[in-house]
């Protein structure tokens, strides 16, 4: 008898235990996000902010690698700050818009909040219970007003394709001014350079032309193209377009650029002097890599790296010139992400090599990073470029 009240005792107290910490959970600061960067992870999860008048908006896309998406839940939490445990619940209604077999969109309403806070979300495979964690800070001041949908609702890429029909929406209901920049951004200077990055100065347009709500246009050229409902304001949001093949570089002449990171200036320039001859082109590589079976390797190889820095790190310029897109595209998947407030780390085991960007978002892109460059890099990258050479990835 005295054993069953003791033991009744200790269940009470687990279930005290259990239930005073069923509102806790993991700080973001403690969780590795580099799932968002790996295109075999079995689910990835698009988040994009939208300020509306007196409201946030959250569209998301959720999409399984393979068919099967009804498998997997979300369950969506509210974090004060980025060391914060505590989770509280998200009452407001997870209104999903369209799925399929492999992509499910949603969408979800905020009050106007007083001050940042962060919307946590919980992807679980409800047959293996296996969990991957996405967010999205809630900024009062978001600079992003608008967003552009195609055929299946609101984007979640990050580009545009020339000649590919999109509509122009908003919260608000007002005119949306549309400015196109013809410019091509240079390359990022390599992690070890001592020199000062070059920052993006303002920009002027070439073009401009005004979207009401519900209207479709169809991007004509190469570039970028601001959106703006307040010219005269530092919001809007901005996306490049591209042409058809994007994120995936098929013309020699789109080949030539991202190569600059793996060639001498010599070998560049030879580059730089095919043009469009392929021949030419393939000489170049042949004379690099000096062998046909490592030429294929390498260009497939590392082109489907290129292509992938695209998908995941385009913005105003392609995917691969952004800071993080370049160390993506050298070293590949980083083994571990963490993110805070301002800055995101990555983590590479096998060069030990730790990259720290700094968010420093603009009107162009409010996601924007920079890193922080060191010329203790210089051994990394250079092994490294030297394993891309000689095609052995």
């Amino acid at each position: 008898m005295a054993f069953c009240v003791a033991f009744m005792k200790r269940l009470l107290f687990l279930t005290l235990v259990a239930s005073a910490l069923a509102g806790h959970g993991q700080a973001i600061t403690g969780l590795n996000f580099s799932h968002w960067y790996n295109p075999q992870n079995e689910v990835d999860l698009q988040i994009r902010l939208v300020r509306a008048p007196n409201r946030l908006l959250i569209h998301y896309t959720l999409r399984s690698l393979l068919p099967g998406v009804e498998r997997y839940s979300i369950q969506w939490e509210k974090r004060a700050s980025f060391a914060s445990r505590e989770a509280l619940p998200v009452n407001e209604q997870d209104s999903v818009v369209s799925a399929g077999t492999t992509q499910r969109k949603g969408a979800l309403a905020f009050d106007m909040p007083q001050k940042a806070w962060l919307l946590l979300a919980k992807v679980v495979n409800n047959e293996t219970q296996r969990a991957w964690y996405y967010f999205q800070v809630m900024e009062p001041i978001y600079p992003t007003s608008g967003w552009l949908a195609g055929e299946d609702g609101w984007m979640a890429e990050k580009f545009l394709h020339v000649g590919k029909n999109y509509t122009m929406q908003n919260a608000s209901g007002k005119p949306t001014f549309v400015s196109f920049y013809r410019r091509e951004f240079s390359p990022p200077l390599p992690p070890f350079s001592e020199k000062a990055v070059p920052t993006e100065q303002f920009l002027f347009y070439d073009s401009t032309f005004r979207l009401m709500p519900g209207n479709t246009f169809a991007p004509k050229r190469v570039g970028l193209y601001l959106f703006q409902q307040d010219t005269t304001a530092a919001e809007g949001f901005a996306m490049r377009a591209n042409d058809e093949s994007y994120p995936k570089l098929v013309k020699i002449a789109d080949l030539i650029w991202p190569l600059l990171f793996v060639t001498t200036p010599e070998e560049f320039k030879k580059l730089l002097d095919a043009k469009n001859e392929k021949p030419k082109f393939d000489k170049v590589i042949l004379d690099i890599t000096r062998d046909k079976d490592r030429a294929r390797n390498f260009m497939r190889s590392y082109f489907q790296r290129v292509e992938l820095a695209n998908r995941y790190f385009s913005s105003f310029k392609e995917g691969w010139k952004p800071d993080r897109g370049m160390i993506y595209l050298i070293f590949g998947v980083p083994d571990e992400v963490s993110k805070n407030q301002g800055n995101e780390v990555w983590y590479y085991r096998g060069t030990n090599s730790r990259f720290t960007f700094v968010k420093v978002g603009s009107i162009y892109d409010a996601d924007n990073y920079v890193l922080l460059r060191d010329k203790r890099f210089m051994e990394a990258w250079y092994s490294t470029i030297d394993l891309w050479r000689k095609s052995r990835f």
